[in-house]
């Protein structure tokens, strides 16, 4: 009886604990996402700040390295504000496009099923026509989010400057909290979450650059406008696993269907989109960023669906890596061995 209320003591504290540790990460959310954020991009820029640091202090080696991710972000900027603009510019026409299909699929099955009653009028009133896609709305949604954006991305910066400005005040915390004997395991367990974090992301931007380069490609010599946008703006989206190509192809689709001369055009957006994710899925993140991050898909699955429940897109993006760092901690502690082994992608001969 001892060992059972022992157990019951056990499950009682840990589901308390889950339960407060779960509460803080949804209400919390609002500061939590952009420390976390700037965590990563913090472990991410560190190997810049140490190399440079050899040969300069500390707090320029952080500006030098601030000033070159400026640099690198502007020319993405530009790449995607210049074409983006070319876009909106062709999107005005857009909605009546989009009516124009509507109509057209309307007379399509008019023809097909010779139903004379069947009436665009009577389906979608002239007033809904003209709202069916309004540029000018997602435009001013657009701009309307973008100041929620700026301060975001500014509370990164300013986090991540102080991470790395103070990295030595936090490990020195870090260990000065561990026994002597178990200091020089933990830097190393450090050591090891800070490589995860480096493997995973730097996976993903060779997987966005890959993807981006063959989705360009196909999109140009399928034909359709804009080529590289479409192609990198959905290998960017990537980030987010198993949903962000979706949502990427989805827009050279639409484009496509309604711009486009012929049918034939989107069925081979949708059709080589579907090939890209194949490979990407089946080939390329496996050999790429698996290799590199080693989690049980399942379980990425379930860090996917919950980050997103959780925290929205961010959760999406966060979600996986914070679970690699969850991993690296259990393989590090003894007795949770057996769940770092539950959350790896390896597995062995099934025991006799």
């Amino acid at each position: 009886m001892n060992f059972i209320n022992y157990d019951l003591n056990k499950v009682y504290k840990i589901v308390i604990v889950a339960t407060f540790a779960f509460a803080v990460v949804y209400f919390g959310s609002p500061l939590l996402i952009p420390l976390v954020f700037a965590l990563f991009f913090s472990l991410l820029l560190l190997p810049v700040c140490e190399f440079i640091e050899k040969r300069t202090n500390r707090l320029i080696s952080i500006l030098l390295t601030f000033l070159s991710v400026i640099i690198i972000i502007a020319g993405i900027g530009f790449f995607f504000g210049t074409q983006f603009y070319n876009l909106f510019e062709n999107l005005r026409h857009f909605g009546d496009n989009l009516t124009k299909v509507y109509h057209d699929f309307i007379s399509m099955v008019d023809s097909w099923f010779a139903n004379q009653g069947l009436e665009l009028e009577k389906i979608l009133p002239d007033d809904n026509q003209k709202n069916i896609i309004q540029p000018t709305d997602i435009l001013q949604q657009t701009i309307a989010s973008t100041s929620n954006f700026i301060v975001s991305l500014t509370l990164v910066f300013v986090y991540t400057f102080l991470f790395l400005l103070y990295r030595t005040s936090f490990k020195n915390f870090i260990l000065s909290n561990v026994p002597d004997h178990r200091r020089e395991y933990v830097a190393h367990v450090m050591v090891d979450i800070r490589k995860v974090v480096k493997d995973y992301f730097v996976g993903l931007s060779i997987i966005i650059l890959i993807l981006g380069t063959l989705n360009g490609l196909g999109l140009w010599i399928i034909g359709l406008d804009f080529p590289f946008l479409f192609g990198f703006f959905a290998a960017i989206l990537a980030i987010i696993p198993y949903i962000g190509t979706f949502i990427g192809g989805l827009l050279p689709f639409i484009y496509a269907l309604v711009n486009a001369d012929t049918l034939w055009t989107p069925v081979l957006v949708v059709a080589w989109y579907a090939t890209v994710q194949t490979v990407e899925g089946n080939f390329l993140t496996p050999k790429i960023v698996g290799s590199r991050v080693s989690l049980n898909p399942l379980f990425a699955l379930i860090a996917l669906l919950v980050g997103g429940y959780v925290w929205g897109i961010p959760g999406m993006i966060l979600f996986i890596p914070i679970l690699a760092i969850i991993k690296v901690i259990l393989d590090a502690i003894e007795p949770l061995k057996p769940l770092g082994l539950l959350l790896s992608s390896k597995f062995g001969n099934n025991s006799k």
